[in-house]
């Protein structure tokens, strides 16, 4: 499969398309390319099998490209973690290093790698590494723009996309932070969040807030 390809498979994963129809629009947004252009993409991964695609709704992984869109998440996670870990890369630096990366990993390479430094469960975005624990964290994991007022919940992971990454870091929001939306505002597109992890209030866009993925403190 190209390069390109493997891409929307991610893309479409990371957004939640496994369980939910994931639009168009928010693929393009993601890729930085325009709608028609995923609408042409989508209809040859239709055609391999890969996406299931319903006109005006969006796209979801077929069980296939969900697997296939696990193991290349994998890699590219393992490959985040050794930036991170062997060569000192910053947070926000190593998502398109990683992109370069996990496009030419074969499967012994991860699993090699994944051995060397020593199994890790989570990448430096929170997204879980073992395909088990990748589905685990999937199944209990919800975007922050879609939880309830007033819920206390922990911050699970982040799209690992260089601008939303160093945009949370900014608002001081991390992995495992416990954080509760207090109000919102639809007018201005703002959510009102209380860090009870720094005790600092922050407010987030409801753009921004659907790539950060959240679980419930009870899970």
């Amino acid at each position: 499969m190209s390069p390109t390809k493997e891409d929307y498979l991610k893309v479409l994963f990371e957004l939640g398309a496994w369980k939910i129809q994931v639009p168009n629009k928010e693929i393009a947004e993601r890729l930085n390319i325009s709608p028609p252009t995923v609408t042409e993409m989508m209809n040859s991964l239709v055609k391999a099998g890969w996406v299931e695609y319903t006109p005006y709704k969006g796209s979801m992984l077929s069980e296939a490209g969900a697997e296939y869109a696990k193991r290349l998440i994998r890699k590219h996670r393992l490959w985040e973690v050794f930036l991170v870990k062997n060569l000192d890369f910053n947070i926000n630096e190593v998502h398109n290093e990683a992109e370069v990366l996990e496009h030419s990993t074969s499967d012994i390479l991860a699993d090699q790698l994944e051995k060397y430094l020593g199994y890790p469960e989570h990448c430096p975005h929170g997204g879980a590494i073992p395909l088990e624990l990748m589905d685990t964290q999937e199944k209990v994991s919800i975007r922050l723009s879609d939880i309830k007022n007033d819920d206390i919940v922990s911050v699970s992971r982040m799209l690992n996309e260089e601008k939303l990454v160093q945009h949370f870091k900014r608002a001081n929001l991390n992995i495992k932070d416990d954080i509760q939306i207090t109000d919102r505002d639809k007018a201005l597109d703002l959510l009102y969040i209380t860090n009870h992890t720094t005790g600092e209030n922050i407010e987030l866009s409801r753009t921004i807030a659907q790539y950060l993925f959240v679980m419930d403190k009870s899970e």
